[in-house]
């Protein structure tokens, strides 16, 4: 673990912050040059979507997922911030969900489409195998941080953690679940990669990202369960409840789309 990558003067470069950077660049330059790709040859028309767009909406959908991330974090936990009301925007440090990320900068997505007369769903198809590879990135930031570590266990890649972040107190040898997530989402954004190449109704790849990530985040929240993810109900933590909730409404509504008669998209 490595929270502090370097200093500069007296301020402290944090590693979690550097690697959800590294994984929006990596992000924001995957689905440029795939945009460039697409247009190559062609003359832009209205309608277009451009890499000069794909720049002005995700720089500000990072925000609003950064904002919408810590809000729903929060909400969830709002007894670790009781009584320290400035540690809501100590971003830097950890502390974010996902989920909260993933609804705000889709919702952004949407607005920024609807403002400049593009379509919504062929954007977020664009963009969704980004948001699995920055996810993926980002979560070796959760790693460095010493934060999102799973339970005990006695497998040979087990790995020790910082107890609840105090010095010179470590945990078992536990499940280095950042890691699986990592190897998870890029598996992800592979399979979305490809997906996107083949013809395909628009939405879909959305669709299929919602499905994914639902899926491995509650499978990866198993081996947090009791570590740095309390049970909430049923025998489940909240992003277990989320996903066990959210994911057959995704289901159907991905069913639904593929059932309408409107033709196919190009690849």
């Amino acid at each position: 673990m490595r929270p502090t990558l370097f200093n500069i003067g007296h301020f402290p470069i944090h590693s979690f912050g550097i690697m959800v950077l590294a994984g929006f660049l990596l992000a924001l330059w995957y689905t440029q040059t795939q945009v460039k790709a697409s247009l190559k040859g062609k003359t832009i028309e209205p309608g277009d979507i451009t890499p000069e767009h794909v720049f002005d909406m995700c720089l500000a959908a990072l925000f609003a997922g950064i904002v919408g991330a810590r809000i729903l974090y929060i909400a969830l936990d709002y007894n670790e911030f009781s009584g320290r009301p400035l540690d809501f925007f100590k971003v830097w440090t950890g502390g974010i969900s996902i989920h909260g990320a993933v609804v705000a900068s889709t919702l952004y997505c949407w607005f920024y489409s609807k403002k400049h007369k593009l379509n919504f769903a062929k954007f977020a198809d664009i963009c969704a195998p980004g948001l699995a590879l920055g996810y993926a990135i980002g979560r070796i930031g959760c790693l460095l941080n010493g934060c999102c570590y799973g339970a005990a266990c006695s497998l040979p890649w087990a790995m020790r953690f910082l107890k609840d972040g105090t010095p010179g107190v470590y945990t078992e040898p536990s499940h280095p679940t950042q890691l699986y997530a990592t190897i998870l989402h890029l598996f992800l954004f592979g399979m979305l990669h490809l997906f996107n190449k083949r013809p395909h109704k628009n939405g879909e790849t959305l669709y299929f990202f919602f499905t994914g990530y639902l899926l491995f985040r509650f499978l990866d929240e198993i081996y947090r369960k009791g570590a740095t993810a309390d049970i909430f109900m049923w025998g489940m933590t909240h992003a277990q409840v989320f996903s066990l909730v959210a994911l057959p409404v995704v289901i159907i509504l991905w069913l639904r789309l593929r059932s309408r008669k409107e033709g196919i998209a190009a690849a």
